[in-house]
């Protein structure tokens, strides 16, 4: 019998220690854990950044391909927009060349209608005392001076060329930066011509008579008058 209870307690002892030894294993693995889960979430995360890392410099080396190729096409686009934009400063040079000319021609168009008047006027004044007539003779010429010089120019320029726009039939509303590219490109040409101004030689036209001072009188016509 007690050789029973011993053999009976021997294994009972053998068990527990086994237990005792199997828990103190998964408590020293539990122990473990936080460790693992910090390495585990850590490796997560440096495999995550990994992917996005291949996956950013997937995307930047396909959009720095469609850069290159895009590239490609500059030089030629670059080529014809400057040829489109040369022949547009052009253009508007020409317009504004022409539109001068006929100004200029108008302008001497203009001075004979003055003289034309001043002439007709001043033959009329022949009677009189010659203060009187002088006086009357310069009330002529400022009055007749009034309806001419720039504003008949202009009226005339009109008459000829009515409505006249520069940019008529653009629409340059119609697609982005086409305003900004002709605004811009005026500018340039008023720029232009402002610095070009003191270099140009004088034109051989008379310019057209000032509106509110006393015009020059002919050496004919001042001889007229004071006979």
């Amino acid at each position: 019998m007690p050789d029973e209870l011993s053999n009976e307690l021997a294994q009972r002892l053998r068990k527990a220690e086994e237990a005792a030894a199997y828990v103190e294993q998964l408590e020293s693995l539990a122990s473990q854990a936080p460790a693992l889960r910090e390495q585990v979430s850590l490796l997560q995360r440096l495999e995550e950044r990994e992917h996005h890392r291949q996956d950013a410099i997937e995307r930047a080396r396909v959009a720095l391909t469609a850069a290159n190729q895009a590239q490609e096409n500059l030089a030629d686009i670059v080529a014809s927009a400057a040829n489109l934009v040369n022949q547009l400063a052009r253009t508007l040079r020409e317009v504004d060349t022409f539109r001068r000319e006929a100004t200029a021609s108008l302008s001497v168009v203009d001075r004979m209608d003055y003289e034309d008047e001043l002439d007709h006027a001043l033959n009329e004044q022949h009677e009189g005392d010659d203060d009187a007539v002088q006086r009357d003779a310069q009330s002529i010429r400022m009055v007749i001076a009034a309806r001419h010089g720039s504003a008949r120019v202009r009226q005339m320029i009109e008459e000829l060329s009515p409505g006249f726009e520069v940019f008529a039939g653009c629409d340059l509303d119609a697609v982005p930066m086409r305003r900004e590219l002709t605004n811009l490109i005026m500018a340039q040409l008023a720029a232009e011509a402002e610095a070009n101004r003191p270099q140009q030689p004088r034109s051989a036209t008379p310019p057209p008579p000032p509106q509110m001072s006393e015009p020059a009188i002919p050496e004919e016509q001042g001889a007229g008058s004071s006979a």
